[in-house]
């Protein structure tokens, strides 16, 4: 699985543009479920991560995307 570009909004995963916030775990594409999260968003302005979501620990490779600078990562994660 190749992680092209990422920016603000937007991350490219082997030649998919994403436009939403993601969670990939082992090989498989999900759109996040910020409803654990949703209860900071008042204090920080967006829904931060947090660990009352159900973060993939299982993982190899954990790519967290801040939405805030654009990002020079391009690599590759295994599934």
């Amino acid at each position: 699985m190749w992680f092209r570009h990422f920016e603000f909004g937007a991350i490219d995963i082997d030649g998919v543009t994403y436009e939403r916030d993601l969670v990939v775990d082992r090989g498989k594409i999900h759109g996040r479920k910020k409803k654990a999260s949703k209860k900071f968003r008042e204090t920080f302005g967006h829904t931060p991560l947090s660990a009352e979501e159900n973060i993939p620990w299982k993982c190899t490779c954990l790519v967290i995307g801040t939405g805030v600078w654009p990002s020079a990562c391009h690599g590759r994660c295994e599934t």
